[in-house]
């Protein structure tokens, strides 16, 4: 009998070595800090990202990408952790696709607007002037993203006509954007034409030329400097909630909101392909949830805080708010066909996704606009009474 039993010594022995072998091991560990203790059913790798904007320190835009940064994190239980950083923190804001392409940062959020100068086809995607001549508003254009090929033309922009390994989101919509500041009332769209009007790169630009204004492009923290010298007479920028913190109204009396050159306004983030594909699917998943979330975010949050800072600007600081110069939207909206129509004669992937737009909008728009109509009507009912 205890022959048969010599054989467990050796066994038990090398259970014994690896029992404290494996002890000796979850010693050494340090502790897992608040940020990365996980779910002992969700065990895995912590990834950590720098996610850097294309906006400053204390900009609406930054409020809304660290909602998206918590909303990932804790939806992944701390396996993905982002760092959201201003402008200028690792590059300029106009160098984020290539730094995110190139992986200096992890991920970067602009406007696709941005890339005008790479490809004309750029503002479509967020911010297509005047609806491009086709009645898509916000809301439709994010249907178009989200339930028609939108989003399919949309990545294949940034991975074959831009040639970025990146994997973009839309998520943050801001629009419409103001008309604009002016120091004294403009009454049509003559007298508009005259002014120096700060307006902004590409596309839009391109439109106010083409029906005969003066646009003058400038990045943002040099827009108030060039009023103050004269250098220009009237500007534009984003939305109440921005325009507040720049200090519009310590130079401009009146304010304009009725706008066409970004009535869409939808900001996006890019995530470097390698970041992206190291991923597990849940992860993937989670941020494509989270982005799409942000949407509901930016909108809601847009609302409220363009409302709070307009009723600012009126009450507080004395602001007049005016209409659109007359014939401003007929005269905008032709020279935004006009100048539509020019691309797609010259570029076919432009007018790929311009013709993708106008079916889109064939079939929604004239649902679309009955029921604005219908909210219209309520809401100058709730007006008047007032």
């Amino acid at each position: 009998m205890l022959k048969k039993s010599l054989w467990l010594v050796p066994v038990l022995l090398l259970c014994l070595v690896l029992s404290l072998g494996l002890a000796g091991c979850g010693a050494d560990k340090p502790a897992a800090g608040p940020e990365t203790q996980q779910d002992a059913a969700q065990p895995g790798k912590v990834y950590r990202w720098q996610l850097q904007s294309a906006v400053p320190v204390g900009d609406p835009h930054m409020d809304i990408l660290r909602m998206l940064a918590s909303d990932i994190e804790k939806m992944s239980g701390g396996r993905l952790i982002i760092e959201p950083l201003p402008a200028g923190a690792v590059v300029g804001p106009f160098e984020i696709l290539d730094a995110v392409n190139d992986g200096i940062v992890d991920a970067g959020q602009w406007w696709t607007h941005y890339a005008t100068g790479k490809h004309p086809a750029a503002g479509l995607f967020n911010a297509p002037v005047g609806g491009a001549g086709t009645g898509i508003d916000q809301t439709t254009l994010l249907s178009w993203h989200l339930q028609d090929e939108g989003r399919e033309l949309y990545v294949k922009f940034y991975t074959e006509i831009l040639g970025k390994d990146v994997m973009p989101f839309i998520h943050a919509p801001d629009g419409p954007e103001a008309l604009g500041w002016f120091k004294e009332p403009v009454a049509t769209v003559e007298e508009f034409k005259k002014l120096r009007f700060r307006a902004p790169p590409g596309l839009p630009g391109e439109v106010y030329a083409e029906m005969g204004a003066t646009p003058v492009s400038m990045p943002g923290a040099e827009i108030i400097p060039a009023a103050e010298r004269g250098v220009i007479d009237a500007a534009e920028w984003i939305n109440p909630s921005t325009d507040i913190r720049m200090g519009f109204q310590d130079i401009f009396e009146y304010y304009c909101l009725n706008g066409l050159h970004q009535v869409i306004g939808m900001s996006d983030i890019m995530i470097n392909g390698e970041r992206w594909r190291e991923l597990p699917p849940d992860l993937q998943a989670i941020v494509q949830v989270a982005t799409t979330k942000s949407i509901i975010n930016s909108y809601t949050y847009f609302l409220r805080e363009n409302s709070i800072n307009l009723d600012k600007l009126v009450n507080e600081h004395g602001v007049t708010i005016i209409p659109a110069p007359e014939g401003y939207a007929e005269e905008f909206l032709a020279a935004a066909e006009r100048v539509i129509a020019k691309y797609e004669a010259q570029d076919p992937f432009f007018k790929q996704v311009s013709e993708s737009q106008k079916a889109y909008a064939k079939l929604t728009v004239p649902y679309r606009a009955r029921n604005l109509e219908t909210g219209l009507n309520m809401a100058r009912y709730a007006l008047d009474k007032n």
